[in-house]
């Protein structure tokens, strides 16, 4: 058995004690066999695969406003009234980066799960070693 020590910041407050835990030898997973098993590889292509488009679309549009403001006068047409199209594109960068942050945390959530059922099959509990 290894013995892990471990101590809250109220312990070494007050009594400065250490409090044992003991955890089985070999407990540690081999990082590099998780790395190289299916469930991490398709963890890691499905986020690429979601993050690069959506690196890409949220960073064009951004440097695509930026551009067409400053050297076209496209978006100086009137939408209604006295607000032009840049105002419109301008308010809706703020709708996209809510919405693809939306997006982005109900895929972070399957992202988590399929993390940590690949550190499970390594018999590998996160919670257990806090």
């Amino acid at each position: 058995m290894e013995k892990v020590i471990t101590s809250t910041a109220k312990q070494r407050e007050s009594e400065n004690e250490n409090q044992v835990h003991e955890r089985p030898d070999g407990h540690i997973p081999d990082f590099q066999q998780i790395e190289n098993s299916a469930g991490f590889r398709d963890l890691m292509r499905r986020k690429k695969r979601f993050l690069i488009p959506t690196t890409i679309l949220f960073l064009g549009l951004y440097l695509l406003f930026n551009i067409v403001i400053s050297y076209t006068n496209w978006l100086d047409a009137t939408f209604i009234g006295d607000i032009t199209w840049a105002w419109v594109f301008a308010f809706s960068l703020f709708a996209m980066t809510w919405i693809l942050v939306t997006v982005y945390m109900k895929r972070a959530e399957k992202f988590d799960e399929m993390a940590k059922d690949t550190l499970k099959e390594f018999d590998y509990d996160e919670e257990e070693t806090r």
